[in-house]
């Protein structure tokens, strides 16, 4: 059988699963069944897998922010304050989608709200550690252009 027929079949036995079927006519003239009131049980099984893949994602999407500030880290000593000032910028937006989906995550998931707001919070300490690095940075960097140009003047005049 091949994957798409697979595919097909598949989701045609999870249709069943959950009482939806096929009509045999079709058009406006077509019979709808009435799908049962109450969900099925695992439809909210699903919603909370589904609730705990986005956790999960969110999660992964944190590590992947803290991976850009290391990476930021190294491209502000190595002098390359542009490619870092953009993985800050992907680290910032990462924190306002992390923000997004606390603000907005169920109450079910209360332990991991609170669980997510302490890694947000921690990212966002982290972004602030970097972004002062790097003005730190630029502040000795252009000390270092100063003192190069005082040698340079001491040497024209000797």
């Amino acid at each position: 059988m091949s994957k798409n027929r697979g595919d097909y079949v598949a989701a045609r036995e999870r249709r069943n699963e959950i009482g939806l079927r096929q009509s045999v006519r079709f058009g406006p003239s077509m019979e709808r069944e009435q799908l049962p009131e109450q969900p099925p049980i695992w439809l909210a099984a699903s919603s909370r897998e589904t609730e705990w893949a986005c956790l999960a994602l969110v999660e992964t999407e944190i590590e992947i922010a803290f991976s850009f500030l290391r990476l930021a880290e190294v491209e502000t000593r190595g002098g390359n304050s542009e490619a870092a000032a953009e993985l800050i910028a992907k680290a910032v937006a990462t924190h306002d989608v992390v923000l997004q989906y606390v603000e907005n995550m169920r109450a079910a998931f209360e332990s991991e709200k609170r669980q997510l707001s302490v890694e947000a919070r921690k990212l966002f300490e982290a972004i602030g550690a970097v972004k002062q690095l790097g003005r730190q940075s630029e502040l000795t960097d252009s000390r270092d252009v100063g003192e190069q140009a005082q040698v340079y003047v001491e040497t024209l005049s000797t």
